[in-house]
């Protein structure tokens, strides 16, 4: 008897099912395991990139905690350079390329510190751009690390911050009026002013780099930092008095590309003019600039009435390079720098380098001017200075104290200054001078002692790596 069609039709339907429902569910299983795979490197990626938006964080931490430290502790700091690549060279070396305030406290911030328990920052640099006179920018970069428990790193970032640096008052906030350049108008590691007169309200400021050995500067009233500089009854100081070491730059030289002939002392009345290459004097060609004349001469010994050194700059500067030992007007003898509107920057007047040891004579140096102030920068770094006689022009100063006239219009800087002869000689220190030699030598000649604060951010970016 023959089986019915539709049973054989049910036992083909069970044998493909079976088979079907396996591959579904294999099908199944491959997305759901997919989908496991999907959702944990989703939560992977998801925890390193917290991972590694809290490495940034930390690196800002860092930035933020450095800067703090520098503004409120170490703000010398802020335009002076470091970087940690460089082995065995502390950010507070001791050497600073510009003078500091009176009352700070030398160290320097931590390098590298914790946020949190699993943070750690480290700074890798602190480039400073620009000069100690104008402020500038600089450009920190610190690294932040995101630990696990037991200290291994999760992620790195590194951050870098451009922020802009100004210079202000020692005691004053950053914003009120200036009272002082803190530029010195006298400089002398020993300062006896006697009865001599520095004028000028915001660059008349006198530092003596040994005249006080104290770390108490703050504490000193007027009368006795006047005391510390030997100031007599007759004296004045215009500007600020400030009393402390700090690092010179190096005396002026003539480019080594220029020949001189063996100089020759300067004993009877002697012209030198701006753009002349002719005995003691040679030109630098400066391309579009008016040229600078270097002369290079051995004695100046003039001690004779109506001896008269005159120095025309009507056609660019001059320098004049002491190399004996002395630069003297005295018995009537003068320095006459023309034209009268020529500025104290446009005529140098430099000695022989400093002598650490003491194993050289120290130049003397008497300047004096003629008829009519004369502007003039001198630095002496080794030198015994002075100016000699009386004033022969009196210094005219205006309602905010800022002077024109007396014996010397510009700035000295000596190893010596040795006042106590002369009781009525005139200083009078233009209120731009800072800013004259910073541009006509260079700003590590723009001395201060001024501080320094570190404003807002002008650049960020950030780099991460796992």
């Amino acid at each position: 008897m023959k089986q019915p069609r539709h049973l054989k039709s049910k036992d083909q339907d069970r044998g493909f099912i079976l088979p079907l429902v396996m591959i579904i569910s294999l099908i199944i299983a491959t997305g759901l395991m997919a989908l496991a795979a999907r959702s944990w490197l989703g939560l992977s990626g998801t925890i390193r990139q917290s991972q590694s938006r809290q490495a940034r964080e930390i690196a800002e931490a860092g930035i933020a905690r450095t800067l703090e430290s520098l503004n409120r502790s170490y703000s010398y700091l802020l335009i002076k350079s470091y970087d940690s690549s460089v082995s065995g060279q502390p950010w507070n070396d001791g050497d600073y390329i510009s003078s500091v305030c009176p009352d700070v406290i030398f160290g320097e911030p931590s390098l590298s510190g914790t946020v949190g328990a699993n943070g750690k920052y480290t700074l890798l640099s602190y480039l400073f751009q620009g000069s100690p006179f104008y402020g500038g920018k600089a450009t920190i970069r610190m690294k932040g690390e995101r630990l696990h428990s037991n200290n291994a790193v999760a992620a790195t970032s590194i951050v870098e911050e451009t922020i802009d640096i100004r210079p202000k008052s020692c005691t004053n906030s950053f914003g009120e009026p200036t009272v002082t350049s803190g530029f010195p108008g006298l400089l002398g590691q020993k300062v006896v002013l006697g009865n001599n007169d520095v004028f000028g309200t915001l660059s008349g400021n006198v530092l003596c780099l040994q005249c006080y050995s104290g770390t108490d500067f703050e504490s000193l009233t007027r009368e006795q930092q006047e005391a510390y500089i030997q100031m007599n009854k007759n004296g004045s100081v215009a500007g600020q008095i400030f009393l402390g070491p700090i690092d010179l730059p190096s005396v002026p030289e003539p480019p080594a590309g220029l020949t001189f002939d063996t100089p020759a002392s300067i004993t009877s009345s002697t012209t030198l003019t701006a753009g002349q290459n002719t005995g003691p004097c040679r030109i630098e060609d400066k391309g579009d600039e008016p040229p600078i004349t270097h002369c290079v001469v051995d004695d100046i010994s003039l001690k004779s009435k109506n001896e008269i050194l005159t120095v025309d700059t009507t056609a660019g500067d001059v320098r004049i390079y002491v190399r004996g030992s002395e630069a003297v007007f005295t018995g009537g003898a003068a320095i006459k720098h023309i034209p009268d509107s020529a500025s104290a920057s446009s005529l140098g007047l430099f000695g022989n380098p400093i002598d650490p040891d003491n194993t050289t004579t120290d130049q003397l140096v008497r300047l004096a001017g003629a008829s009519t102030a004369n502007a003039l920068w001198a630095y002496f770094p080794d030198g015994n200075m002075g100016i000699n006689g009386g004033s022969k022009e009196t210094a005219d100063c205006d309602a905010e104290g800022e002077c024109t006239g007396g014996d010397i219009n510009g700035a000295i800087w000596a190893k010596e200054w040795n006042g106590s002869s002369s009781n009525v000689a005139q200083l009078v220190v233009p209120a731009d001078i800072g800013t004259q030699l910073f541009n006509k030598f260079g700003p590590q000649f723009a001395l201060g002692i001024r501080d320094y604060v570190a404003l807002g951010v002008s650049h960020w970016s950030s780099w991460t790596k796992q």
